[in-house]
């Protein structure tokens, strides 16, 4: 480490594999909060406790829902439950 160098300006740069694993796992998070939004709003409205951060991020959650139906993000999910739901011959909840 050079005299002009701090040591928190190295680390965004000093592990380029961490960085890399940051972004596919936030990455592959997004995907997932796009095209199954349902399942964060499920899990929001199951909360114990109502307060104030969980109404925002439902609300937030279930705008995200709806952007991602009428994009049609959904659709490969919805056809696959679909697909599993006749192979397992269960219900739909």
């Amino acid at each position: 480490m050079s005299e002009t160098e701090r040591p928190e300006d190295r680390g965004a740069t000093s592990n380029p594999l961490l960085r890399m694993t940051a972004i596919v796992i936030y990455a592959t998070l997004a995907l997932l909060a796009l095209t199954i939004p349902q399942s964060i709003v499920n899990w929001l409205e199951d909360w114990k406790s109502s307060n104030a951060l969980q109404q925002t991020l439902l609300k937030g959650a279930t705008r995200l829902q709806h952007v991602s139906e009428q994009a049609r993000l959904t659709r490969p999910y919805r056809e696959a439950r679909k697909a599993f739901l006749a192979i397992s011959g269960k219900d739909e909840d």
